[in-house]
C-alpha cells in the first residue's frame, strides 16, 4: 500500500470500527452493525483518496492538509490560496454556485441527522463533496483561457481569408506563389485550432454540468437518508448509503473526465475527448 494512503486506511478502520460499535450499541444486530461499519468505512476511505488525488499538485507526492472525515466537514483549502481566482465566465460561474450550494445542503443535512453511523458517512461525504467542487472551480479556468484566448476571433473569417490567400497562391509565380501557399496553410492551422478549442470548451462545459448534477443528486440523497431515519425506527434501522456511494463515484467520474479534456488542452498530439456521457435530469429545469 502507498505510505500515503496509510492514514487513510487507519481512518478507515477506525471510523468502520466506531461505525459498527455504534450500531450494535444501537440495537442493530451483528449482521447489521457489520455492513453499517464497512459502508462508513468506505466512505472515509474514498473521501481521503480523493481528497488527496485532487490536491496534489502534478509531480508532487504530498498534497494540501485536508480535514479529516472524522473531524468535521471543514472545506479544503483554495488552489493559489492569497490570491483570487479570475472570475469565471458566466455560464461556468452559474454551476459553480449550484455546486457550491450542493455542498451546504449536504452539510445542512449531517448536521441534521442523530444517527451516528449515518452522521459519520454524511461527514465523509460533506468532505468529498466539498473538495470535488473547489477542483470544479480549478478546471473552470480552462474556460475561462479557451475565451481569452479565442476572444476578438472570427473562425468564418480566418476560413475566408485562407481561400483568398489560395486563390492568389494559384495565380501567382515562384517565391510569390510560395508564400502566399505558406500564408493560407497557418490561416487554416489557426482556423482549425480555433475550432477545437471551440469544441473543447462544449464538452468541459457538457462534463462540468453533468458533475454538478451529480453533486446535487449526492445531496438529495443525504436529505433522504436523514428523513429516513427521523421517521423510522433509528435504534435498529442500519443506513443503506448505497445510493449515496453511487452518486459520488459519478461525482469522482466527472472530475476524472475534466482531467482528461484539460490534458488534450496541453497537448495538442492527444486525440480529443470523445463525447461526454449522458447527464441525470435536471430538477431545476
Amino acid at each position: 500500500m502507498n505510505g500515503r494512503h496509510l492514514p487513510a486506511a487507519a481512518a478507515a478502520t477506525l471510523l468502520g470500527s466506531a461505525g459498527a460499535a455504534a450500531a450494535a450499541l444501537a440495537g442493530a444486530g451483528p449482521a447489521a452493525a457489520l455492513p453499517a461499519g464497512a459502508a462508513i468505512g468506505l466512505l472515509v476511505w474514498t473521501a481521503h483518496t480523493v481528497t488527496d488525488r485532487l490536491t496534489r499538485r502534478p509531480g508532487t507526492e504530498t498534497g494540501r492538509p485536508t480535514a479529516s472525515a472524522g473531524s468535521g466537514p471543514a472545506r479544503p483549502a483554495r488552489q493559489g490560496s492569497g490570491s483570487e481566482r479570475p472570475e469565471p465566465p458566466p455560464d461556468a460561474r452559474l454551476w459553480l454556485e449550484r455546486a457550491s450550494a450542493a455542498v451546504g445542503r449536504l452539510d445542512r443535512h449531517r448536521s441534521d441527522s442523530t444517527t451516528p453511523t449515518l452522521t459519520e458517512a454524511l461527514t465523509a461525504a460533506v468532505a468529498f463533496v466539498g473538495t470535488a467542487a473547489d477542483e470544479l472551480h480549478a478546471r473552470a479556468e480552462a474556460v475561462r483561457v479557451i475565451d481569452t484566448t479565442t476572444a476578438g476571433t472570427d473562425p468564418q473569417a480566418l476560413r475566408d481569408d485562407q481561400r483568398r490567400l489560395e486563390k492568389e497562391a494559384r495565380a501567382s509565380q515562384g517565391a510569390m506563389r510560395e508564400a502566399k501557399e505558406a500564408s493560407a496553410r497557418a490561416t487554416g492551422e489557426r482556423a482549425a485550432s480555433l475550432q477545437r478549442l471551440a469544441e473543447l470548451r462544449e464538452l468541459l462545459m457538457a462534463t462540468l454540468e453533468s458533475t454538478v448534477l451529480r453533486l446535487e443528486a449526492a445531496a438529495e440523497r443525504g436529505s433522504l437518508l436523514v428523513s429516513l431515519h427521523a421517521v423510522g425506527d433509528a435504534a435498529t434501522d442500519v443506513p443503506d448509503l448505497t445510493s449515496l456511494e453511487h452518486e459520488l463515484e459519478a461525482v469522482q467520474a466527472g472530475l476524472d473526465r475534466l482531467d482528461e479534456i484539460s490534458r488534450s488542452l496541453h497537448d495538442p498530439g492527444r486525440p480529443d475527448p470523445g463525447p461526454a456521457a449522458g447527464k441525470p435530469h435536471d430538477p431545476q429545469e
